[in-house]
């Protein structure tokens, strides 16, 4: 009985694929329509897809052009095909205007940048664009019932870019590039003074100057010393990490010993004279 099943699916199943392919094949434009509707409606958007491609511009002058232009751009972000489909939602608001689903559309254009932009560690263009193309959006829509997505979207992008600035930062401090990895950094806090980094990057701030202070030629050593010193006082102001603390106070007391040094050195002048 159980192979009696299957095989009824299996033929079930070929017949529907040689129904879809007999009407892909023909030139009937009417059938291949109800056919893409009935992809569609069952989730085969790749087929769907496929279907309206063919007979897009068939019916361009036709009442359901509008209906079949959304669902093509539905069916192409459903496959993932993002660019396609942020182009395919923006010809719709572009010819439509004013129809129903223009806002909905426009908010699907939103998702489509949002879905291209990347991890923080690589080029962040499609990151950028989707943040011009949120603030497009809440212009048009200051009220839209998308409110709270569009928030969260803006949210998780602007923390992408704010770790990718952050990690910009971080790269020259490894790599040994003190003086790059300073201005990289204070850039950084003038772009994102709330930064949820900014611990992090007032330690590393901090540690760069250290280095480059305790590694310096001696007539730059002094001013470089009192520097770093003092982006320690702001590092303290925020830190909570506890080992962020103690290497911080440890190389702290190294520099001001240093420093000492040179305060001596004017105070034994000072007494000769």
């Amino acid at each position: 009985m159980r192979k009696i099943l299957v095989l009824i699916i299996l033929l079930s199943f070929l017949n529907a694929c040689s129904e879809y392919q007999k009407v892909y094949n023909s030139e009937d434009w009417e059938a291949k329509y109800k056919m893409a509707w009935k992809m569609y409606e069952n989730k085969k958007y790749r087929k769907a897809d496929m279907l309206f491609s063919q007979i897009e511009h068939i019916y361009k002058r036709k009442p359901n052009y509008q209906r079949l232009l959304f669902a093509h751009a539905m069916s192409l972000y459903h496959q993932k095909y993002y660019v396609s489909a942020g182009e395919k939602f923006r010809k719709f608001t572009q010819l439509f205007p004013e129809s129903s689903k223009t806002e909905e559309a426009d908010f699907y254009i939103v998702k489509s940048y949002y879905n291209l932009s990347p991890k923080f560690s690589v080029d962040q263009s499609y990151t950028q664009r989707a943040l011009e193309e949120i603030s497009v959006f809440l212009k048009k829509y200051p009220f839209t019932k998308y409110k709270n997505e569009i928030n969260v979207m803006n949210e998780d992008l602007e923390t992408r870019l704010e770790k990718k600035y952050y990690e910009i930062a971080l790269l020259y401090y490894h790599l040994e590039r003190y003086k790059a990895a300073i201005r990289a950094f204070n850039n950084y806090f003038i772009d994102y003074p709330g930064s949820k980094f900014k611990e992090d990057a007032l330690y590393y701030r901090f540690k760069a100057a250290a280095d480059l202070a305790i590694k310096s030629i001696e007539r730059k050593k002094e001013n470089r010393l009192k520097t770093a010193i003092e982006y320690y006082n702001s590092f303290i102001v925020y830190a909570k990490n506890d080992k962020y603390k103690k290497d911080a106070e440890k190389v702290y007391t190294q520099l001001q010993k240093e420093l000492s040094s040179y305060n001596n050195d004017e105070l034994n002048i000072s007494v000769k004279n």
